[in-house]
C-alpha cells in the first residue's frame, strides 16, 4: 500500500479559531489542523479531522450584517461548537438562514437550533429529512455495546462497529427540523449585493444534493457530493447523476471547495474523486457481468491489487464501497435476491464491518475490534 502524504488545508486559508487538541472526535490523530479558517473575505469554513463518520465540515457567509451557515453538525453539541467559534461573526452579523446540503443527519441535525430562521433545501432533500430517526441511532448504539460479545455472523464486528462510530455523538436531544423553504434546480438569494447560488446536482450522494456556490468569494461548498481523503459513499444514484455533479463543480471559477467531510480541496482534488467513481463503475460493472453477488463484488474490489496500487487505498473507511455496490446493482437491474430485505441497511453495515476487520490498515484504527 502507498504511503498518503499528509494532509494540509490550503495555504491561502486562515485559521481563527483552531480546535482544541491533535487528535480526532475519534481519538486519533489529526491529519491537519481543525476550526475555523476564514477562505476569502467574510467567508468561513468549519473543518473537522479528520472527515470520518458526523465529522463534518460546515460554511459561514458573513453578508455585512447578517449571515447564512451551510449545514449543521450531526448533533447539538458538534452545531454549537462551531457557533461559539464564530460568535464573534455572528455577533455582529447573525445567522438569519441556513442551507442544508443534503439529509444526512451529520449534516442537518442541529436545524432546531435554527428553527425560527429561514432554512432552505431541495425539495428531495425535505422529503428524505426523516429517513433515519435520531432516536433510532440512539437506540442502535446502547444496543450494539451487547452485539459485541455475539460472536455469530459477524454479529461482534457490527456491534463494536457501530458502537465505536457512534461513540462521539449525542443523539438523545436531537429532533428533526426540517427546512421550511425548498427548492429544485437552482436558487439564487441575493443577499446585500452577495449571490448565494444553490444548485441541485442530486440525486446522487442522496436523494436531494445540493452545492453552495458564492461566486464573487470563488468558493463552493460542496456537500458529500465530494470527499477529501475520505472514502466516499453513494446511498442514491445513479452513479451517472453523482459524476455530472462533480463536473459541476470542477466547471465552477473557484480557488476553494469546501468539502463535506475532509480538508478544504482543489479542483485537482475534484477531478481525484472523480477517478475513484470512475475506477469503481468500471471495476463493479466488470464483476457484475461476470455474475458475482454484490458482497463479492465489492470484497473482490477492494483486495485487488488495482485498487490497493491506487490512491483512495489510503483513504478513511474503504469498506463503505459495499454500500455503493449495492446502490450500482440496484441501478443495473439485480434480482431481488441480491438486494437488501427488510432489515437490508443493518446488513448492509455488518457486511461493511466485517470488510472493515479484514482491512487492518483501514481507519479509522477504532472501527477494528480490539
Amino acid at each position: 500500500m502507498s504511503t498518503a502524504p499528509r494532509i494540509q488545508p490550503r495555504a491561502e486559508a486562515i485559521c481563527l479559531h483552531a480546535s482544541a487538541g491533535s487528535l480526532t472526535r475519534y481519538g486519533e490523530p489529526a491529519k491537519y489542523q481543525g476550526g475555523l479558517y476564514r477562505i476569502a473575505d467574510d467567508t468561513y469554513a468549519w473543518l473537522v479531522p479528520n472527515g470520518s463518520w458526523g465529522e463534518t465540515n460546515l460554511g459561514l457567509i458573513d453578508c455585512s450584517g447578517t449571515s447564512v451557515m451551510i449545514d449543521t453538525g450531526w448533533d447539538l453539541r458538534c452545531t454549537r461548537e462551531m457557533l461559539n467559534a464564530c460568535q464573534d461573526i455572528t455577533d455582529r452579523s447573525p445567522i438569519d438562514q441556513v442551507i442544508n446540503t443534503h439529509a444526512d443527519g451529520d449534516h442537518c441535525w442541529g436545524n432546531q437550533l435554527f428553527k425560527d430562521r429561514h432554512i432552505i433545501a431541495t425539495h428531495a432533500c425535505i422529503h428524505q429529512m426523516h429517513h433515519m430517526q435520531p432516536l433510532a441511532l440512539n437506540a442502535l448504539y446502547h444496543g450494539s455495546s451487547l452485539l459485541r460479545h455475539v460472536k455469530l455472523g459477524g454479529i461482534d464486528q457490527f456491534g463494536h462497529y457501530m458502537h465505536e462510530m457512534f461513540r462521539p455523538y449525542d443523539f438523545s436531544g436531537v429532533h428533526i427540523t426540517s427546512p421550511n423553504q425548498g427548492f429544485s434546480a437552482s436558487k439564487t438569494l441575493s443577499i446585500k449585493g452577495v449571490d448565494v447560488v444553490i444548485t441541485e446536482v442530486g440525486p446522487g450522494h442522496t436523494d436531494g444534493d445540493a452545492v453552495v456556490h458564492v461566486p464573487s468569494r470563488r468558493v463552493a461548498y460542496a456537500g458529500d457530493i465530494m470527499f477529501v481523503g475520505v472514502t466516499p459513499v453513494m446511498w442514491a444514484g445513479p452513479i451517472e447523476q453523482l459524476v455530472a455533479g462533480l463536473e459541476y463543480i470542477k466547471a465552477l471559477d473557484v480557488d476553494v471547495i469546501v468539502p463535506g467531510h475532509g480538508p478544504l480541496a482543489t479542483q485537482a482534488d475534484v477531478q481525484n474523486m472523480l477517478d475513484y467513481w470512475h475506477f469503481v463503475h468500471e471495476a463493479v460493472a466488470r464483476r457484475f457481468r461476470q455474475g458475482m453477488a454484490p458482497t463479492q463484488a465489492a470484497r473482490d474490489v477492494v483486495f485487488s491489487a488495482e485498487f490497493q496500487r491506487g490512491p483512495w487505498a489510503d483513504w478513511d473507511s474503504p469498506e463503505r464501497l459495499l454500500t455503493s455496490t449495492y446502490t450500482l446493482y440496484r441501478h443495473w437491474g439485480a434480482p431481488a435476491r441480491q438486494l437488501p430485505g427488510k432489515l437490508g441497511q443493518m446488513n448492509l453495515m455488518r457486511q461493511q464491518a466485517m470488510l472493515a476487520c479484514e482491512l487492518p490498515h483501514a481507519t479509522p484504527r477504532v472501527m477494528h475490534l480490539p
